[in-house]
């Protein structure tokens, strides 16, 4: 099935921001989102409940979905960009409804915890934007301004492309396939479900935070006997953030943990491009055709558009 594509956004149209998620602190993440979007020619319109507190998460479940349920139904928003992740997003699913929206599609931003949304997008046909979240301008550095500019490309329908340094575990490779995937955790909590993705033929992304590497073996694994790992076109590997080691220590590295999830196939394996919890965290549209060529210095994923 041929994934559908938003309209491309131009100036004046409206984008949503909403908190499905993890709690805001303040309103700092919203101004700066709100100054990005008019910086671009673009309105901004809030959810009612973005700055609600309930736990750790951003208002009541019935707040959540209000406000993202709001602004998948208005035909007036051409983007929905969700604020930050966190937990929280996966308590929505089953309650969402996208009659609306199927008549007035529009682009979702996020990454994350919001990689569930992704999954839900997928399944019902539509392409989405996995990039950086208003949080991650807080603390803005030389990088986070490639991310801005790749988001930019991203909903405006520019050239978009990820050019980084081979890792010494790439081959050389040429491959060309649809994109999905996102946050690993997310990605096994929904094996099993309705909201799991079929990887097969597909060209699988994976990027992780703040796990212990015994939790992240035990992940993959889950993914390679669940089939998640057969009939790949290729496996590309994000950055994997803040990963902690137990007392004793796993004994091996991210990538060896990989490799050997995998090593029956065989199919490419890229690592260290760089979306994820980091500053320069590229846009992805995720369920768009992609070209990924492994060179002996330089790696390059480039969006058919």
């Amino acid at each position: 099935m041929k994934l559908k594509t938003p309209k491309y956004l131009k100036k004046g149209d409206t984008v949503a921001l909403v908190a499905p998620a993890g709690l805001i602190q303040d309103e700092k993440p919203l101004l700066l989102a709100e100054q990005l979007l008019q910086s671009w020619g673009l309105n901004s319109k809030r959810g009612q409940y973005v700055l609600e507190k309930h736990g750790v998460l951003a208002g009541t479940d019935t707040q959540r979905l209000e406000d993202l349920q709001t602004a998948l139904d208005d035909k007036s928003i051409k983007a929905i960009w969700a604020i930050r992740g966190g937990y929280g997003t996966i308590r929505l699913l089953g309650k969402l409804n996208f009659i609306k929206f199927e008549k007035h599609p529009k682009w979702l931003i996020g990454f994350s915890d919001i990689t569930v949304l992704h999954n839900v997008l997928h399944n019902i046909g539509y392409k989405s934007i996995h990039g950086l979240m208003p949080v991650q301008l807080l603390h803005p550095m030389k990088e986070t301004d490639k991310a801005i500019m790749s988001l930019y490309n991203a909903l405006f329908g520019k050239k978009l492309n990820a050019i980084f340094p081979t890792s010494k575990y790439n081959h050389k490779a040429s491959v060309s396939g649809v994109l999905v995937g996102g946050n690993l955790a997310i990605l096994e909590s929904l094996i099993g479900s309705p909201y799991a993705i079929n990887t097969h033929g597909k060209i699988l992304f994976l990027e992780e935070v703040s796990e212990y590497k015994y939790r992240i073996d035990r992940m993959l694994q889950h993914l390679k006997i669940a089939g998640v790992f057969k009939d790949l076109k290729a496996l590309i590997i994000g950055d994997f953030t803040d990963i902690k080691e137990s007392e004793v220590g796993y004994g091996k590295d991210i990538e060896e943990m990989i490799l050997e999830a995998v090593k029956e196939y065989d199919y490419p394996v890229v690592f260290d491009l760089p979306v994820g919890h980091i500053p320069d965290n590229q846009a992805l549209i995720l369920g768009e055709k992609v070209s990924v060529n492994v060179g002996e210095f330089v790696s390059c994923i480039s969006f058919d558009r």
